[in-house]
């Protein structure tokens, strides 16, 4: 990112690099220098990139999103990865994973990324032999 710009601002939640603090009291200081500001790219959880794209939103500024939504098959075919923008039904697999943040339904997309919460959380507990569950299915697994 540093070699593609002239000016990169990076903001964590724990102060370990860059400001201390949330990236959108950054932005909001940034557009505050009242310099042209050409366009912005959000990269992290849903939550950030949302907030970003409403902020941004009220200044005019191109704003880039890059989702990371569920993939299965990297395809589009299974339709994990759908994501509402302007409307349109897109797959972050093929036509993304970048898009104009001001155009994402984030509220969908949201929703979306908790679909399978009960799977993963099952999926860790057999993993970690917490439903007593023996996988007999692998090669030499024992009953």
């Amino acid at each position: 990112m540093r070699a593609a710009c002239n000016r990169l601002l990076v903001a964590t939640d724990d102060g370990s690099y860059g400001l201390h603090g949330f990236v959108t009291d950054l932005l909001r200081e940034v557009i505050g220098e009242k310099k042209e500001l050409d366009l912005c790219i959000a990269i992290g959880p849903l939550p950030m990139m949302r907030a970003v794209s409403s902020l941004t939103r009220e200044y005019g500024l191109k704003t880039v999103v890059s989702l990371n939504s569920i993939m299965v098959d990297g395809t589009g075919m299974c339709g994990c990865c759908r994501v509402t923008v302007g409307g349109e039904t897109k797959f972050t697999c093929v036509d993304g994973p970048e898009f104009d943040g001001h155009l994402v339904d984030f509220e969908e997309m949201a929703r979306r990324s908790v679909i399978y919460k009960p799977m993963e959380q099952l999926a860790l507990e057999l993993y970690l032999g917490e439903t007593g569950h023996r996988c007999s299915c692998v090669r030499g697994g024992e009953k």
